[in-house]
């Protein structure tokens, strides 16, 4: 069996990943209670997976009878960037509508197109079944408040740039009569990347005139940043019988994040990447130098 060639392009997990799927776990968990309620059948949603992606891809793993709706904070401005698109196929939005008003429900609606009245409806569906439990399992201080626009299809109501970071967040809703599954996508925004940022120190006070002088000094100064994407050990002899199109296995781990060194000095782990076609990397984390 060939082995899978990694693509560097997309890291695997990174904290911010873990972090977020930490917290719909504990939104999966809040809703299975809720949903025990509220619905005429058993259901219960399961955080299924969180990967790093682009929004274009993102886009294009959605199931085609998805309805999308862009989720913001209440009052947010036209610019903010701090919400999601929750998209979910119509089938599981019309099964658990009718949940919610207490009908027989034996086997997921069938796919078809909603009637003048039910998007209104849909709105109370995605509140009390889904918004609220994400609100709830938030883990930080700063519990947001979320409201969410107009259904319709998913690239009608989440306009971002194809090309632009996003998580992509899989849940699975379990009933006895099947599973379905719906889909959160997140860009970078700030609130998300809080998640994987501890706080950070405090500094020592200074005064303006020296936080002046040391930004001047720093921008001036050039420094060197070395990513090494690995090593390998060969003897003379090994070095001197290689040609193009040989292949050398490196001691780095496809998994692990790379070290990035400034000065012969290890500083910071990082993914490696491209933007808009140039190489990149992303911090993981900064090195201990204790």
């Amino acid at each position: 069996m060939m082995p899978v060639p990694f693509d560097f392009r997309r890291p695997p997990p990174g904290e911010l990943e873990w972090q977020t799927s930490e917290w719909l776990a504990e939104a999966a968990r809040l809703a299975t209670a809720t949903w025990a309620k509220l619905l005429t059948f058993q259901a219960e949603p399961v955080a299924a997976g969180v990967v790093p992606t682009t929004a274009g891809a993102g886009m294009l793993a959605l199931p085609n009878n998805a309805i999308g709706f862009a989720v913001r904070p209440v009052n947010a401005t036209p610019d903010d960037d701090e919400g999601f698109l929750l998209a979910v196929p119509r089938p599981l939005l019309l099964t658990l509508l009718a949940g919610l008003m207490n009908e027989i429900v034996e086997g997921y609606a069938p796919d078809r197109e909603l009637t003048p009245l039910e998007p209104q409806l849909l709105d109370y569906v995605v509140r009390e079944l889904l918004l609220n439990p994400l609100e709830a399992a938030w883990p930080l201080r700063d519990k947001p408040r979320w409201q969410a626009g107009p259904g319709g299809q998913p690239r009608n109501v989440w306009r971002v740039a194809p090309a632009d970071p996003a998580v992509l967040a899989t849940m699975t809703v379990t009933t006895p009569f099947g599973d379905q599954t719906f889909h959160l996508m997140f860009t970078r925004s700030v609130r998300l990347l809080r998640l994987a940022d501890p706080p950070p120190p405090k500094a020592a006070p200074q005064s303006d005139s020296q936080k002046r002088h040391i930004e001047a000094l720093v921008r001036e100064m050039p420094v060197d940043l070395t990513v090494t994407l690995g090593s390998s050990d060969l003897t003379l002899f090994d070095l001197a019988k290689l040609q193009p199109g040989d292949l050398l296995v490196l001691q780095q781990k496809v998994t692990e994040p790379l070290p990035a060194a400034v000065g012969g000095a290890d500083k910071f782990r990082v993914w490696p990447g491209a933007v808009a076609g140039r190489a990149a990397v992303q911090i993981h984390q900064v090195v201990d130098q204790a």
